[in-house]
């Protein structure tokens, strides 16, 4: 159970959903006025999630915040293992297990695309305190609302691991049984393979009797299939190009908003966890590009900036500093370096949540809170959140005095000097 979910506050209330506005509000609409949120026409009341990352791994992760907190959103339940950033806002959180706890079977990509072989994982540990599997998880839900028998279709756990095995037709080249004994699978190359060409050698030799697997069966250049389906998609256009801005994007130095936000941040996926899992790890935290500690002992997400760009803003390494555009503030810990050009800064993907202030100030330096929204293009559903435009300026002592006596609650959370926030500062009730 969750004891501190952002309560909407006066003031602070911002608006998502499909119809795409602004709705002013006042002191006594607050719990009346508020954009529908639906999908494809039917209105969402609860979110049960099993992914809760959206805040630090999506676009706009403010908005996303405050769209779950609306009053619309009756409940919300997440089951996860980490507690990361979108159970802040369940109602209810379930335990759910690690891959090291449950039984189950795990491909081998080669090349992003091909398996190559199956491994057998066996259960590691036992499950820790009540945890259970996502698929338990649901299934004790579905019990409370006799839908059992509905939901596991008279299946097994067991049975549906096997059933993913052979679903992929790999029991044709290792066999059930004996994939149990030897706890692999690898798929054999063919016996021909000295007699097969190489890659492209028999479209290269004779294009039209061995065409490619495209529309055209020629290397395309240009898309077939874009300029067919897609032929006024002015931000995915059927051969690559330079796009300054679009549409749905206008993050460039180029832009009128660059007056205001004058750099570009860069958001790389981080060395040092993946997305948002490890970043508590004590250690990594340590490296000089892990976190910066400022000088009231938190651990900053760091931020690079380049000396010309932090001597003009009377920056210095360790200083706490405001990342910024019109989507809200991330703070983060300055890290002046010449790696980094003028210009241009960076802060990592995947930081922890530390909200502050909803909507509006994260302590964690989850960048992601101030990306864009826009995908790629409006036929692509791409994320578009590598780069765009902000500003960083030094905070001082006194916005930051102002926060601590304005939001003293989450300003003073139970906080690990080595590892950072604990689970209790959200955690109301459980074991």
């Amino acid at each position: 159970m969750i004891k501190y979910q952002y309560p909407v506050k006066k003031g602070d209330l911002r608006f998502s959903g499909s119809e795409k506005k602004n709705l002013a509000h006042n002191d006594t609409d607050i719990d009346k006025i508020y954009e529908r949120i639906d999908y494809d026409g039917v209105p969402i009341h609860m979110v049960w999630t099993d992914t809760p990352c959206r805040q630090t791994c999506w676009g706009d992760g403010f908005d996303i915040g405050m769209t779950i907190r609306s009053p619309q959103i009756e409940f919300v339940l997440a089951q996860h293992p980490w507690l990361e950033n979108d159970c802040i806002y369940a109602d209810i959180v379930l335990p759910a297990n690690t891959t090291l706890e449950v039984d189950d079977v795990m491909p081998c990509v080669r090349d992003g695309e091909h398996f190559q072989t199956m491994l057998n994982m066996r259960q590691a540990v036992k499950p820790i305190g009540e945890s259970k599997s996502d698929f338990e998880c649901v299934v004790e839900i579905a019990k409370k609302l006799d839908m059992e028998k509905e939901v596991t279709i008279g299946r097994t756990v067991e049975q549906y691991v096997e059933g993913v095995y052979k679903g992929m037709n790999f029991d044709k080249i290792t066999p059930w049984e004996e994939f149990q004994e030897k706890d692999y699978m690898v798929i054999p190359v063919s016996k021909n393979w000295k007699k097969l060409p190489a890659g492209l050698y028999e479209f290269y030799k004779d294009p039209v009797g061995h065409p490619l697997p495209t529309p055209t069966g020629k290397l395309e250049f240009c898309s077939t299939n874009l300029s067919k389906y897609f032929p006024n998609d002015e931000e995915r256009p059927p051969y690559p190009q330079w796009i300054e801005k679009g549409i749905t994007h206008d993050e460039r130095l180029s832009s009128s908003r660059a007056r205001t936000y004058p750099l570009l941040i860069i958001t790389n996926h981080p060395r040092w966890r993946v997305h948002a899992q490890a970043d508590d790890i004590p250690w990594t935290k340590e490296a000089m590009t892990g976190k910066i500690r400022g000088f009231d002992g938190y651990l900053y997400e760091p931020c690079w900036i380049n000396p010309k760009d932090a001597e003009a803003r009377g920056i210095k390494t360790g200083d706490i500093v405001k990342v910024f555009n019109e989507r809200g503030i991330v703070l983060c810990g300055a890290l002046v370096m010449e790696r980094i050009m003028p210009g241009a800064v960076s802060v990592d993907h995947g930081a922890r949540t530390d909200i502050i202030i909803p909507g509006k100030l994260d302590r964690g330096g989850a960048i992601n809170l101030i990306t864009p929204k826009g995908l790629t293009s409006r036929h692509a559903g791409g994320q578009a959140t590598t780069s765009f435009l902000v500003d960083v300026q030094r905070a001082s002592m006194e916005e930051l005095d102002k926060w601590r006596r304005e939001y003293p609650e989450a300003w003073n959370r139970e906080y690990d000097r080595a590892s950072g926030l604990k689970a209790n500062a959200w955690v109301e009730r459980g074991k």
